[in-house]
């Protein structure tokens, strides 16, 4: 990686790991609420089916609180591996499969960026950034987009199957799973190999503010929009 774009690196990490701590710190007070519905469950599913207080808090409470402790025993586990080193290690490994003049041009490119902080989905909070020539999306992974190499963009919503039963019934349904910007590449470019590629959002209020950016830091993209 080229001294430029490590520099340029370390500022964004900087610029970064408030927008991390903060993320964590909502990640952890969801846990906790978490953790407290699943020792009153059961104490109040105890209490709803009869049983007299003092099985209740022999049994019942004893099971929400073992449900407690493994909730928070995936709080710390997960914790170790979702440091901001870690987070480095990706920017790293994408940065440098640039070539040196594309790392020189990214370094230097005005870029708009936004956070999208899905604390219920995500390890790491999910950052944008649209330049008018390289774009880049950190979401636990980096992934580059090379605006020159692009054909087509598009939207698309995504959907995930969702099985259950009504009495002797299996029913399947599929709900929306979040939105999709699709990239589509020219035949004759160095992402080709690719043939398409998939920027996921979580809403469309996310994309909304991805095509904002889009719209103004990446002009020459403007015409690429495929109509719905």
């Amino acid at each position: 990686m080229s001294e430029t774009l490590q520099e340029w690196l370390d500022r964004e990490l900087q610029d970064l790991e408030p927008v991390w701590k903060s993320f964590r710190s909502k990640q952890r007070r969801m846990y906790y609420i978490w953790m407290a519905v699943a020792v009153a469950g059961m104490v109040a599913l105890g209490l709803g089916v009869g049983y007299d207080l003092a099985y209740v808090l022999r049994v019942h409470l004893l099971i929400g609180i073992g449900i407690a402790a493994f909730i928070w025993l995936c709080v710390l586990l997960t914790s170790r591996a979702n440091t901001m080193k870690n987070a480095r290690k990706q920017f790293e490994k994408a940065l440098s499969a640039l070539a040196p003049s594309d790392q020189e041009a990214f370094a230097r490119q005005d870029f708009g960026r936004t956070d999208f902080l899905n604390t219920t989905e995500d390890s790491f909070p999910a950052r944008l950034l649209i330049g008018p020539d390289l774009w880049l999306y950190f979401r636990g992974a980096c992934h580059i987009y090379r605006v020159s190499d692009m054909q087509a963009l598009g939207v698309q919503e995504e959907k995930t199957q969702l099985h259950y039963s009504i009495g002797n019934t299996r029913v399947r349904q599929k709900v929306g799973a979040g939105i999709s910007l699709t990239v589509d590449y020219r035949e004759d470019t160095v992402s080709a190999k690719e043939r398409s590629d998939r920027l996921y959002l979580t809403s469309w209020e996310q994309f909304q503010t991805a095509k904002k950016l889009i719209d103004q830091h990446c002009p020459k993209a403007g015409a690429l929009w495929r109509e719905k």
